[in-house]
């Protein structure tokens, strides 16, 4: 993956997907809608709201002047009517309250509003949706959630123009969408696209033209009149909307919109209202109370010469306060803030869509598709720039290339509404690579000593690699002596089969042979320095003498013996019985060699020694010999002794040992055998020929195979005919290599 990134193109396309891919998951869509159109309304500030809408405000100021209850609920519905009474004789469009009035009060009040209602005939009036949950079978626990709209009392709802719910797409932090429609109780209109629709009855008919013009056949009422008929308003929206989307009436609209500049912008909103999805982003004019408000007592209080400033206006009545403190029905905007609380009221937000919806400049988030392949090119260009150049001119290009952007997104939000992102392409996308791209220098550094320590770690020791690594010119400078444990490994019939087999066929039955080995060896934290062949070396050491060396060296010693047999079954003529010695001291490990070639070696009389060892299997007949120093102050290590002897070109005499197992539960058929042997050897020493060849006879009888055994009992019998000079020092003279 690190050598990928170091390819420009390579990283400008991960780069690309990786942007691509985060933006369609829950999380880069909450964090564009949460951050980046946030950080877009702030950068644009405020727009001024249309003139044709009121609120109409139920607030503090109102229920102290009117000597009222704070619960707004409660106000006596004689005072709605005179507002009604007041609203419609001077013209208002229309009244939309954002008050559910569930329940009955005063039976003359109500009734006074409903009669109201009644001769204005333009009161549109708020429905309560319910939740409720409804047990999935019997005693499972699970449970589905129904939505049920629930009509204001009867008196009310038979007066009402019409009705409708006004809910908001649930988010975990701001609002930045309302409903048109609810999928999830049959498309019913909300109350802002209710109030628009009525609003908008002249366009209606405009619609109707249109779709005769077109030969758009359409089964949905065929006048503004008709419109209001039963089954009502809403219904018959309903039914629009179904026709837009499932008949494709929509679609065929927009395909002549683009040609017909005669179309009046209403109808064009009107015509978007029913296409597209359910809901919209909201287009917020600024912080709350942006929208022209006037208190509730106020207008009772207004003269028919003030009232006048309502006609012809969509006024939308309902709880807000100047400041949201105490009021509940607030939600969390873009323009909220935090330590004063100063959030927007519900009713403001049915106007703001409302708005939205008369004047067309709700916010338009770019299509899902377009967003991936801006994000999958920007992400391609960043990341190969950053790669590609250098460090100064990545920034320089990246930085205009953001500047661009930058201004690209705000023109495009401020002028037309379209929401670009901003978020994923400038702080996943760009941030990152520019440490990847152009910080990346240590990292690329690292990742050739890397290379250069793998390619090194073939042949020299890790402490060794390291080295070489971090400065290339110490290799070749001076070795070192240190302690350490040395494991000579030696294939048997490998000469046969080189001439046996081609040298490919060679090659493949070693390689698999060494994986055997090396992987045994580095298992147990030693280094391989020399390979020559079908012979192995291997070292663990270090300045001052370790023990747990020694025990890793034994151990990895008999793990190789046993991986060897497992490797060799089944191989018939291909396979590589394997010698090993094992001897512990001084070691001499560094460069050897000459004008342009240099070898990793270890010398000294340890290694000279320790191929000696070996090679005693031969003469034994057995697989691995270790020496005394080699598994001096192991404890727990059960080994037949052999005695001492005297290797080829050695003068001092080594002790030699053959482990039987590493640990203290020894294998019940080689600890006989090895006690019996240890008291021959005893006799050997004390020169009793006789009796020593007597044992070993015995033993021989009983273990055939043993190569020990074999040995002694022919060493004896010959010293029992021609026996060693008086000053024989008891070292045996072994004279093969």
């Amino acid at each position: 993956m690190l050598r990928l990134i170091d390819k420009p193109l390579i990283l400008g396309l991960l780069n690309g997907l990786l942007g691509a891919l985060f933006f369609l998951t829950p999380v880069g869509t909450s964090v564009e809608e949460d951050f980046g159109l946030g950080w877009l309304f702030q950068v644009r500030g405020p727009n001024p709201p249309p003139t044709e809408v009121v609120l109409v405000t139920i607030d503090t100021a109102s229920m102290r002047a009117l000597e009222l209850d704070r619960r707004h609920y409660k106000w006596p519905r004689a005072l709605h009517a005179d507002l009604v009474n007041r609203l419609s004789s001077a013209d208002a469009a229309f009244l939309a309250f954002d008050v559910y009035f569930g329940d009955s009060r005063e039976p003359e009040g109500d009734q006074a509003f409903a009669d109201a209602m009644g001769r204005a005939g333009n009161v549109l009036l708020f429905q309560l949706v319910r939740k409720d949950a409804v047990p999935l079978g019997e005693g499972g626990g699970a449970v589905a959630f129904t939505e049920r709209i629930m009509d204001p009392i009867p008196v009310l709802r038979e007066s009402a123009a019409a009705m409708a719910p006004f809910m908001l797409p649930g988010v975990p932090v701001k609002v930045s969408q309302f409903w048109k429609f609810k999928p999830e109780t049959g498309d019913t209109p909300t109350l802002p696209a209710l109030a628009f629709q009525y609003y908008t009855l002249s366009a209606y008919d405009e619609l109707q033209a249109l779709l005769q013009e077109l030969g758009i056949d359409n089964t949905f009422p065929k006048s503004s009149v008709s419109l209001l008929d039963a089954p009502g308003l809403a219904e018959n929206m309903k039914l629009l909307r179904q026709a837009f989307i499932r008949q494709g009436v929509g679609e065929r609209l927009h395909e002549v919109l683009s040609s017909r500049p005669d179309v009046s912008p209403l109808l064009r909103s009107l015509i978007a209202l029913y296409s597209g999805n359910h809901s919209q982003y909201l287009n917020y004019y600024g912080p709350p109370n942006s929208i022209r408000s006037i208190s509730y007592h106020k207008v009772l209080q207004m003269s028919e010469q003030e009232l006048l400033q309502f006609r012809g206006k969509a006024v939308f009545v309902g709880a807000s306060e100047a400041f949201q403190w105490d009021q509940v029905d607030t939600f969390y905007t873009v323009y909220s803030d935090r330590e004063t609380g100063h959030n927007i009221s519900g009713v403001e937000v049915g106007a703001t869509a409302f708005g939205n919806l008369l004047q067309g400049i709700w916010i338009k988030p770019m299509g899902e598709g377009y967003v991936v392949v801006l994000l999958f090119v920007w992400g391609v260009v960043v990341g190969f720039s950053c790669r590609a150049l250098s460090a100064g001119r990545a920034l320089l290009v990246v930085g205009a290339a953001v500047f661009i952007y930058l201004l690209v997104v705000h023109l495009s939000f401020n002028r037309l509404q379209l929401w670009l992102p901003l978020i994923t392409p400038l702080f996943l996308q760009v941030i990152p690579i520019l440490f990847i791209g152009i910080f990346g220098g240590y990292g690329q550094m690292h990742r050739e000593r890397a290379n250069i320590a793998a390619a090194l770690g073939r042949y020299l020791p890790a402490q060794v690699v390291t080295d070489a690594a971090r400065s290339i010119h110490r290799v070749g400078g001076a070795g070192k002596t240190v302690y350490g444990a040395c494991l000579a490994t030696d294939a048997e019939q490998y000469t046969r089969l080189s001439e046996r087999l081609t040298p490919k066929e060679l090659r493949e039955l070693l390689n698999e042979y060494y994986e055997v080995i090396f992987g045994v060896i580095h298992r147990r934290g030693g280094s391989v320095v020399d390979v020559v062949g079908d012979s192995v070396m291997a070292l663990w050491f270090d300045p001052e003498p370790q023990l747990s060396h020694r025990v890793q060296a034994l151990r990895a010693a008999q793990e190789i013996t046993a991986a060897i047999n497992e490797f060799n079954r089944g191989r018939g003529t291909l396979e590589l019985p394997t010698r090993i010695g094992l001897h512990y001291g001084e070691i001499y490990i560094g460069d050897v060699g000459a004008g342009k070639h240099f070898e990793y070696r270890a010398i000294g009389d340890t290694v000279n020694t320790v191929s000696r060892i070996e090679g005693a299997n031969k003469i034994f007949g057995t697989r691995l010999l270790v020496s005394g120093e080699a598994v001096s102050g192991i404890e727990g290590v059960t080994a037949r002794e052999l005695g001492e002897f005297r290797l080829v070109g050695k003068s001092r005499g080594v002790r030699l040992l053959e482990p039987l197992v590493a640990d203290k539960n020894c294998v019940e058929d080689e600890l006989p055998l090895s006690q019996e042997f240890g008291k021959g050897v005893g006799l050997f020493n004390q020169r009793k020929w006789d009796e020593a060849f007597s044992l070993f006879s015995k033993l021989s009888q009983t273990y055939p195979q043993d190569g020990p055994v074999r040995y002694y009992l022919q060493l004896c019998d010959s010293y029992r005919h021609r026996p060693p000079a008086e000053e024989w020092d008891g070292v045996i003279e072994l004279g093969v290599k």
